[in-house]
């Protein structure tokens, strides 16, 4: 993943995209209402000709609109995601009634989110006068309908206003997905598409790790702040293994180590931080201590005995649970424990 200035390994968990024509908007599964479709007008945020330009009509006292009916399931989160840049005049945009009541309006003058109304929005400038605008909520229904509409404002009751017929958005790469936050475009034409779970793994490096003493080092942020999510490196079981990662409880930071199969830390290793930015997470063990070291300070230090036998490292917990979803930009291990010198500054 670049995000415009560094690159990092987005790892995301498996989503299914429920609309079947992320891209064709002329098809005639999304339906419209008070505009017509250009279809591969300009080039969309993939580097390709193939946004589609949504035109209104000139009716006055009308909605400017396309939607489409998905099967969901009622009470749980859902997020939808479309890109928009604005064509001809000076509309704005709005995801609505996705999850039965969610309406979130989109400001693509100033690049944020109007009002809210049962759910929350999120928007992100990817450059070029295209932004990518996410709606989220908690479904009440089974089937719902989606509406991505032109508004003449920012506010309730703003979707509804007099067409002047030239004023255009383009549009591209539709994705409502069951789950608390929006991932990667999935694209589908025809059908809904599923993207597996990204899984990594790394065995046999025995030679690597130094179970006596040692440091795990991971720069990253999270795609959340309430799922459990570890990188760890182990003997392969449950019984030996150190891991960072983040809990599912809001701002706290996991620093662990099993020797044995017992637990030997009992504390965070910090906590009250946004995991969803960018932070530097060093765990360093031996001669019988822990020192977790974060964004140049140390957090949490416990006394523990060393785990044995560490030939594995996991994109999850030593056996599997808990994969890590987030954006890694470093992963290291180092074979001897550092100072706290070196480990401030490595994690400044």
């Amino acid at each position: 993943d670049y995000d415009g200035t560094a690159s990092s390994l987005l790892v995301e968990p498996e989503r299914t995209n429920l609309i079947t024509y992320s891209e064709d908007f002329s098809n005639a599964a999304w339906n419209k209402s008070g505009i017509s479709v250009n279809s591969d007008s300009s080039t969309s945020p993939s580097g390709d000709i193939n946004s589609d330009e949504i035109v209104e009509n000139s009716v006055a006292s009308t909605q400017h609109r396309l939607y489409d009916t998905v099967t969901i399931s009622s009470g749980l989160d859902y997020s939808i995601t479309c890109y928009v840049k604005r064509g001809v005049g000076s509309r704005d945009f709005s995801i609505s009634n996705v999850l039965s009541g969610i309406r979130i309006y989109f400001d693509l003058t100033n690049g944020t989110v109007g009002t809210e109304t049962n759910g929350t929005g999120e928007i992100e400038s990817l450059g070029n006068g295209w932004f990518k605008c996410v709606g989220k909520g908690v479904s009440t229904t089974t089937s719902s309908v989606a509406y991505l509409q032109m508004t003449d404002g920012t506010t309730t009751g703003s979707e509804t206003y007099d067409g002047d017929g030239v004023s255009s958005l383009y549009i591209w790469g539709a994705q409502l997905e069951q789950g608390s936050y929006a991932t990667s475009y999935i694209p589908t034409s025809g059908s809904t598409v599923t993207r597996v779970q990204d899984q990594y793994s790394k065995t046999g490096i025995s030679n690597l790790i130094n179970s006596e003493e040692g440091v795990l080092f991971v720069e990253s942020k999270a795609l959340a702040d309430d799922e459990d999510t570890r990188i760890s490196i182990s003997d392969g079981t449950g019984n030996n293994y150190i891991s960072i990662g983040y809990s599912r409880f809001s701002g706290n930071i996991i620093a662990e180590i099993f020797a044995g199969g017992v637990l030997q830390t009992v504390g965070w290793g910090a906590n009250g931080v946004n995991k969803l930015i960018y932070h530097k997470f060093a765990l360093s063990w031996g001669s019988g201590t822990m020192n977790f070291y974060m964004d140049g300070n140390i957090s949490n230090t416990e006394s523990v005995t060393s785990p044995t036998g560490m030939n594995v490292l996991k994109f999850s917990t030593s056996v599997g649970a808990n994969n890590m979803f987030g954006k890694v930009k470093q992963l290291q291990v180092y074979d001897i424990a550092l100072t706290p010198t070196q480990l401030q500054a490595l994690t400044s």
